[in-house]
């Protein structure tokens, strides 16, 4: 995380903490939770969501977790480490990788949605306005999607996400902080 070694550490705590907050309010479906993460009213904030389609505000947020959280349960296992953090000035970057268990009700039974221990990675945008101008952090903008296959791979060097692990970072001089 080279930038957040040089931020006020006060901004890179802000940021890990509303990090923290809208990840573990995934978890349950936490909606109050979930939306102090956020601009408020929210109108300008954007999602490109893990399912593929895009959520245009907080309000389009929020009608999909309430549409999830009737269909899916998660066996908790949450994890997600942040591979790097860069602020600068009033607008920060964050990219991380994880894992959840998640289960989806197919209207008569609930099943594993892929495997236990879903995999993700995602690179969210952080500005210093809480939507009113007031300057606080909030998240603005979040990208989730699939990683490749844990065994897969990687062109051009042969390894695998399975043998380097979850959160490696090859330039990393400290320890990849978890969520």
């Amino acid at each position: 995380m080279s930038a957040a070694r040089t931020a006020p550490a006060a901004d890179v705590d802000e940021i890990l903490r509303l990090h923290r907050e809208w990840w573990e309010s995934n978890e349950n479906w936490d909606i109050p939770r979930m939306a102090a993460v956020f601009p408020d009213p929210g109108d300008e904030y954007l999602m490109f969501n893990f399912n593929g389609h895009t959520y245009y505000n907080l309000a389009e947020k929020t009608a999909l977790w309430e549409w999830y959280r009737d269909k899916t349960g998660q066996d908790g296992g949450l994890v997600v480490k942040v591979l790097r953090l860069e602020v600068r000035g009033d607008t920060a970057w964050l990219a991380a990788e994880g894992s959840i268990g998640t289960y989806m009700y197919d209207g008569g039974e609930w099943t594993v949605d892929g495997v236990p221990g879903h995999r993700f990675r995602a690179t969210e945008i952080y500005h210093r306005d809480r939507g009113d101008g007031t300057p606080e952090w909030r998240m603005w903008h979040t990208h989730i999607s699939a990683p490749a296959p844990d065994d897969e791979p990687r062109p051009g060097f042969g390894d695998t996400t399975d043998q380097r692990g979850l959160g490696w970072v090859p330039w990393q001089i400290e320890p990849v902080r978890d969520a």
